[in-house]
């Protein structure tokens, strides 16, 4: 006997956005510009490194006895400081960049509305309208 009901299709748990989506493109972008900032500290810290070479480095028949005229503790951690926050701050562009794009997370209401979500925040601790109509009904019966 043939049957006259079509097999069922087949359920997509997970339907990823293509690659060149905007969606997908608005998140690269994220990482691209953490990425060319990287590259950016990155020139700008090896340029400091190399003049602070050339001037620490003994000129041809130079005296030696006052070989730092110029020299400032301050301002050498300053810069070493400084330094350091330009490529931390770059990389951390860059990896949650790339970690908002390979988890296909748009924005921070997108993250909030899936983490309550896995958590079951809604089954804990109901909605918010929910809560505000309780605490009402409470202040008003007391």
């Amino acid at each position: 006997p043939a049957s006259s009901t079509p097999p069922p299709s087949p359920q997509v748990s997970y339907e990823s956005t293509p690659l060149t989506s905007a969606r997908s493109l608005k998140q690269l972008s994220i990482f691209a510009f953490g990425a060319a900032c990287f590259l950016a500290s990155t020139t700008i810290t090896r340029r400091a490194v190399y003049r602070r070479s050339l001037r620490i480095a003994p000129k041809m028949f130079s005296p030696n006895t006052n070989p730092h005229e110029h020299f400032s503790p301050f301002h050498d951690a300053l810069m070493a400081l400084n330094l350091a926050t330009m490529n931390c701050v770059s990389v951390g562009i860059m990896m949650v960049g790339g970690a908002l794009w390979s988890v296909d997370v748009s924005g921070l209401n997108e993250m909030r509305s899936i983490l309550r979500g896995r958590l079951g925040y809604d089954v804990i601790y109901g909605t918010e309208e929910e809560s505000h109509q309780e605490a009402e009904e409470s202040l008003g019966a007391s």
